[in-house]
Formats: C-alpha cells, structure tokens, sequence
C-alpha cells in the first residue's frame, strides 16, 4: 500500500508532450504526490489504489458516440470502477463530459440557463437531412441567417471536430454534412477570446478570428473551410482575420468582471474543473457571445498551470477529508442515539450533508 497520494492520469502522449507533463511530475513529487499514468485497457483495480484520476477521454466519448463498441466498453468500465471508488476526486466527472461532446446538447444548456446580462448564446439549430429545403425552413423559423457557421455534432475527440465552415448562401447548405450544427455567425472584429479555467482560476488569452462578414458578402463569397485551432493559432496570418478600415474603431476590450461571471456561471452549468470558453464580443452591441466551451483545453500561455492544478486537488482532497470525517461523525452519533427518538438523526442529515458536484 503506497503511503502517498496518488494521483493517476489517463492522457494521450500528444497532449502530455503539449503540457510538458514531466514537469508535472516534478511538482507533484516536491507536493508530497505520486503521479501515476494508468492503462485504461486493463484492468483498473489492480494498478490503484488512486486518491485522484485525470483523464483526457474524450477521444473515447466520441468513438462511443459513432457507435464503437470497444470505446463503449472502455467508458462503461472506468464509469464502474468509480462507482466502485466514490472516495477517488475525478477531473473532470464522466457524466458531466458526455454533455459536452455534443455541441447541440451543450448550446441547449447554455441556451437554457446561461441567464447573465450582456451575454447569450448566438441561435443555433441540429441539421440532420441533406434537403436545402427542410434546413432553410429550419433556419428561417429559428432567426438564423447567412453567413453562418456549420461544426460538427460531435465537439470533442477527433480531428473532424473541428472540422468547420462559413457557409454563405443557400448553396453553400450543399457543404454541410449532417448530424452537424448551424450556429449564428457574429460579427466579433476578427478577436476571439479563449478563457482557460482551473477550478476558480482563469486566464485570458486573446486569438486572431473571423473578420466581420456583411450582407453583401454572401452574394459573392462561397464556403469557407477551416480547422477552428488553424483559424485562432497566436501566430495565424489568415487573410480571412484582416479587418477592413471601417471596421477597426468597432473594437472594443473586454471587462474583466463579466468574464468572471461568465467563468462561475459554466463552471456551474457544467460541473468542470479543467475547461475552456471560447467568447466573442458582438461589434455592434458590446454583448458577449459564448460560442463554445471545451474539455481539458490546451492552456495555451497559463501561467504555472500545473502550481494551479495541484493547489485545487490539494483543496479538493482537505473538502473531502471534512467531509468523511463529518460522516463519521454523524454515523457515530447515530448509533448513539438509535434507541432515543429526539428528532436528531433528521437534524444530522441536515447538518453533516456533503454537498456534491454536478
């Protein structure tokens, strides 16, 4: 039995290799932490005990989502295994990752309960058929017009996930490949802003976007394809981010206050320690538009993202030692008190309740 605690990890080499994860390694060791990887094709329970589990599957979520069985198998497995070990902290929870692969599902939650002023969600529908009449009526009925963005259903996992286009005209709606999703277009002065949360911490890092588009543009321009991470890389020289003379006064800086309300509000919504907003700000209102919002996103230029890390695991294992030790508590007093009927078993469960994630 290992007398230190240990956090396992289940991340690809790529992204280990993007993170410098030997540097995690490094801290985790000077913090008292033993860091792990483990092999989610064997069995589980013979590489724990783990105190901490973090994890990248989201490549796994979307081969489960297109129906393959051995993802499927992979995910039931861990999500078992877990329920087998609720005393394991996992970042980020399964359930609350699966609602995120699916960009339709997660636009309707932020649609639904986003509730904050000066931000909304750009309109948005499900294209299913390859009939340009059905999906122009479908449009038409949700306010939606051209030019506007089409991105894949499935938002998470794969590099067709960020496979996207500007689809300007009816007959760019020939480009779509269905299941996918068609998203409002805003005007956002060629600026995206990408927000990188780690538990109650962020980071703001402003990236190169779309230059406005307006009416006319759609009589004269076909489907732009793009890959959203070439589109917003720091160092794009796109020619499809130059703004035009008229359109450079538009530009406005965002406050940092709403963008802490926008950071507590997903974090609720979504019940996610490791995740990323992507905003912009609409040129002619000054509202913030939430566009997407990503699992465990790359942490571009955070600074000391892995001293962060630690600093909330260690703040999330002291939350859950209180929270045994007053279920230890009460279940003590309980036995005490099993013969007396004072009403108090009722009052501990309202005193000692522990208050879970999402």
């Amino acid at each position: 039995m290992c007398d230190k605690y240990v956090i396992g990890y289940s991340i690809s080499e790529k992204k280990r290799q993007k993170f410098n994860w030997n540097d995690f390694y490094s801290i985790c060791e000077s913090e008292g932490f033993l860091l792990k990887m483990i092999d989610i094709n064997s069995d589980l329970e013979s590489q724990g005990p783990f105190h901490v589990f973090i994890h990248k599957l989201t490549d796994k979520f979307a081969h489960a989502e297109n129906g393959d069985q051995n993802a499927k198998a992979i995910i039931s497995r861990i999500n078992e295994y877990f329920c087998q070990h609720p005393e394991i902290i996992v970042i980020d929870s399964l359930d609350n990752i699966k609602i995120l692969i699916n960009r339709y599902k997660s636009y309707e939650i932020l649609q639904e309960h986003l509730q904050l002023n000066d931000v909304f969600t750009p309109r948005f529908i499900e294209i299913k058929s390859k009939s340009n009449i059905d999906n122009m009526s479908m449009l038409k009925m949700a306010g939606i017009k051209f030019p506007f963005i089409c991105k894949p259903l499935v938002a998470q996992g794969s590099n067709d996930a960020h496979k996207m286009m500007v689809i300007f005209n009816e007959q760019g709606l020939n480009d779509c490949l269905p299941p996918c999703v068609a998203q409002e277009f805003i005007n956002h002065n060629a600026i995206l802003y990408k927000i990188y949360i780690v538990g109650e911490h962020f980071h703001v890092v402003e990236r190169p976007s779309f230059k406005n588009f307006y009416e006319e543009d759609c009589t004269i321009l076909n489907t732009i394809f793009f890959r959203s991470h070439d589109i917003s890389k720091s160092d794009s020289r796109s020619k499809w981010s130059i703004l035009s003379e008229e359109d450079i006064p538009l530009t406005v800086k965002p406050k940092h206050e709403i963008l802490e309300k926008i950071v507590k509000k997903i974090t609720e919504l979504f019940g996610l320690l490791l995740v990323g907003v992507d905003v912009v700000i609409e040129n002619h209102t000054g509202k913030y538009a939430i566009i997407d919002v990503n699992i465990f996103p790359g942490y571009d230029s955070y600074p000391n993202f892995f001293e962060q890390l630690i600093t909330c695991i260690k703040k999330l294992s002291i939350g859950q030692k209180k929270s045994q030790q007053h279920s230890k508590i009460y279940m003590l007093k309980k036995c005490l008190s099993d013969d007396l009927d004072s009403g108090f078993e009722s009052d501990e469960k309202k005193k000692y309740s522990i208050k879970t994630n999402k």
